[in-house]
């Protein structure tokens, strides 16, 4: 048996463009009984535990395969599964080795899992031997930055966010990986939902909140630790996000420090003056503002509403001595004037009326859109670039490879992520190289208050040109230093002398340099948990982004060194876990099910090209093999009868 002969990629022909599947659920018992996310987070960072519960009703061996949602930002650096009353611990090898461990354990008639990175939001998980009548838990272990937030209507402070819906990607042009990106979109209900155990640990200004769910919280007598949960079950189709406030940190550099056998890690918090708007003076310049729309099938209805309101809400802030572009793409780019104009009245009036007119509809050809958005600016422009879209593309590196070549070194690029289900692969990493900051706005949130967020990016930053040096530094990450906003902590982790030393990070402002310092002790066993993993996922970020320029095996083989130095996944590492007893009678015919996702909240199988827009949803939408191949880009796409 080869490594492909359980995993075997859908060839071109047979993937739907459309980036999904509808499958019938009704009468059918699914293996996916239930998903627990326990939670601990304090000071920027938290430790997630996901924890995945299935069952094999049936009277023979079960194997599972279910896409499982991740944050684009997290480091998976544990993985085990429970089956009765054996726990069994999982290792990261190469892929290859990792699949192939797998499949002669189901040979051998041994329980085993196998868990995969697609992309940094998108993995692969496999159960193979489930016992007929038991039950499989799997357990993944995930170490997360945290974003900081702050607007005009809410005290500043802490996001966590959390995926548990995986969204078809449209997978025109060129992506070679299509068949394992197609999601199977369930035609009914799930029977599975999700539960939250989140320990806060840091001290709060008011209550935790969230925009995606109703709380219940609880406070621990005699500590600062707030405990929360979801007020009632929750189903799987979109993120769980929830925010805390904490009084804003003093300006300057905290270090948390980590030790890893013989090297050391810190996590630095930099915190540059909270400086108010009135001080500002001509530190504040005027704003050269390029909107770049998605309008593709994914984002109809309340995706597109919500856009609306956020970029109507960033015009209505334009002063006539800034300027403002507009683009919007699906299967082409559409300009709104032929050039920037100045945010005159009359000018924001005519924009919010083309933007309210903007219809959704056809295919994400996103990079046609982002070097159409891009192809104006000079080489010295300073212009603030806001890119709007769910990101529900299968070919991100094009996007993220476009943005290094044509940015000006000037320019920031921003991103807003629209929906429930946002492709964060995409969002996440192109900010990452655009200089600018990842924001994720749902349907229902305030629009004033997102924009609120936005602004204070898309303004002139406070530090820029940031720097980490000293005795102490040995490496640092991410490559591309952010710049630094008024009163706003940034998170940077390096890698440092074990025996301690000097840390410095300064950067420039409009009244010179700003440096902080602090000097570290020798770094023992104990610190900070998560930090080596972090400095690693950001060290496989940075390989990505260059990797999106053009393919370099000396890349492929840094970021697997990295995976397995780290035991974390990464796209050339995967996690693998096998039973030593035999489990299965080895020669049984095994039963094989794929576990389908809900579509978003807030998105139409019609939006998506799942099904046509007239047609009811029955049996007369069932399509053949044969009919799949024939469909055109972007056409609706087939129903299953049968999970596959």
């Amino acid at each position: 048996m080869n490594a492909q002969t359980l995993f075997t990629p859908q060839t071109s022909s047979t993937v739907p463009t459309c980036g999904g599947r509808l499958v019938a659920t009704d009468g059918r018992e699914l293996p996916l009984k239930g998903v627990a996310v326990t939670a601990d987070a304090c000071g920027g960072r938290c430790r997630v535990v996901l924890t995945q519960r299935f069952a094999n009703p049936h009277a023979e061996p079960l194997h599972v395969t279910y896409q499982v949602p991740m944050p684009a930002d997290a480091a998976v650096a544990g993985y085990a599964f429970v089956l009765g009353d054996t726990r069994i611990e999982g290792q990261v090898q190469r892929r290859e080795d990792a699949r192939q461990a797998f499949e002669e354990a189901i040979v051998e008639g041994r329980s085993a899992a196998l868990l995969e990175q697609d992309r940094s939001s998108l993995f692969t998980q496999q159960l193979g031997n489930v016992p007929p009548g038991a039950e499989v838990t799997a357990e993944l272990t995930l170490d997360q930055p945290l974003a900081w937030e702050s607007d005009a209507g809410a005290q500043a402070g802490w996001t966590w966010r959390f995926p548990t819906v995986v969204a078809p990607r449209y997978l025109g042009g060129v992506v070679p990986d299509a068949g394992r990106l197609v999601v199977d979109v369930a035609g009914g209900a799930l029977g599975a939902s999700a539960a939250l155990t989140l320990r806060v640990r840091d001290a709060l200004v008011g209550g935790p909140r969230s925009p995606s769910h109703a709380l219940a919280v609880f406070a621990e007598p005699g500590t600062q630790v707030t405990t929360i949960r979801l007020a009632e079950t929750a189903a799987l189709d979109r993120d769980i996000v929830v925010r805390w406030a904490v009084s804003r940190p003093e300006p300057g550099l905290v270090v948390d420090v980590a030790r890893q056998g013989e090297r050391a890690f810190a996590a630095l918090t930099v915190v540059p003056p909270a400086l108010p708007v009135s001080e500002l003076g001509d530190r504040a310049t005027a704003r050269d503002l390029v909107v770049l729309l998605d309008v593709s099938g994914s984002m109809g209805g309340e995706p597109l509403d919500q856009a609306r309101r956020v970029v109507g809400c960033l015009i209505d802030s334009l002063t006539p001595a800034d300027s403002l572009e507009m683009v919007a793409f699906a299967w082409s780019a559409t300009r709104w004037q032929p050039g920037p104009l100045n945010a005159t009245p009359d000018v924001k009036a005519r924009a919010r009326a083309w933007l309210d007119a903007l219809q959704a509809a056809g295919s994400t050809e996103m990079k046609t859109g982002i070097l159409e958005a891009l192809r104006p600016l000079r080489g010295d422009a300073q212009r603030q670039v806001l890119l709007v879209s769910d990101g529900l593309i299968g070919a991100e590196s094009d996007i993220v490879g476009a943005i290094q070549q044509r940015l000006p070194a000037g320019s920031r690029l921003h991103v807003l992520g629209v929906g429930h289900g946002v492709n964060r692969s995409l969002t996440q990493p192109a900010a990452r190289v655009g200089r600018g900051v990842e924001a994720i706005v749902a349907p229902g949130e305030d629009a004033e208050s997102a924009a609120a967020r936005l602004l204070a990016r898309t303004a002139a930053p406070l530090v820029t040109n940031l720097r980490v040096m000293g005795g102490a530094v040995r490496a640092v990450a991410p490559e591309r230093l952010p710049d630094l906003y008024a009163g706003s902590p940034a998170t940077l982790v390096v890698e440092i002398d074990p025996r301690g030393g000097e840390i410095v990070i300064e950067g420039d402002t409009p009244a010179g340099i700003w440096r902080q310092a602090r000097v570290v002790s020798a770094v023992g066993a104990e610190g900070a948990a998560g930090v080596p993993a972090l400095f690693a996922r950001e060290q496989v970020e940075d390989l990505e982004a260059a990797l999106s320029l053009g393919h370099a095996p000396r890349l492929e083989a840094a970021i697997e060194g990295l995976g397995l130095t780290f035991q974390i996944a990464t796209r050339r590492t995967s996690w693998v876990a096998v039973s030593q007893a035999v489990t299965v009678d080895p020669t049984a015919v095994s039963r094989r099910e794929t576990m389908p996702h809900l579509l978003p909240r807030g998105m139409s199988a019609e939006g998506v090209g799942l099904r046509p827009a007239a047609a009811s949803y029955g049996a007369g939408a069932m399509a053949t093999q044969a009919g799949r191949a024939r469909m055109r880009p972007g056409a609706p796409g087939p129903m299953s009868p049968a999970l596959r």
